[in-house]
């Protein structure tokens, strides 16, 4: 017989799953839009950095890295879409935050800590980021 009076372990990723269920879904679009920008904003200074002596060079279009930085910026946000917001595909079973939306979130915290370093980094030495 099982006891009533037990605290059933509710793990970190059940908790947040919670936090972000209980948030509008306004507010979940907006979260996944800003998410997207600051990965956005991430992976152009990598394709940018990668791709920036080749454009100088003529070997590339100009254009290619911002299309390139437009795709996946595309990509990110219907990832965050998917995670954070939900398709209603079927409207018997409404959408409910899951691991995603919690891994989604944490990718976001991550990247906005590591472009907050990158401006201080650049501050401090006088890089141009």
């Amino acid at each position: 017989m099982p006891d009533h009076n037990e605290a059933r372990y509710v793990s970190p990723v059940e908790r947040w799953s919670a936090r972000i269920d209980r948030m509008g879904r306004r507010r979940r679009i907006i979260l996944a839009l800003l998410i997207t920008l600051e990965l956005v904003a991430l992976t152009s200074l990598i394709i940018d950095r990668l791709l920036i002596g080749r454009v100088v060079e003529g070997d590339v279009n100009p254009m290619t890295p911002a299309l390139i930085e437009a795709g996946l910026g595309l990509l990110f946000y219907g990832i965050g879409w998917w995670a954070m917001v939900g398709f209603d595909w079927d409207p018997q079973s409404p959408w409910r935050a899951g691991r995603p939306a919690v891994v989604y979130t944490v990718l976001g915290a991550a990247s906005l800590v590591l472009l907050v370093l990158l401006v201080l980094f650049g501050l401090v030495f006088g890089y141009v980021l």
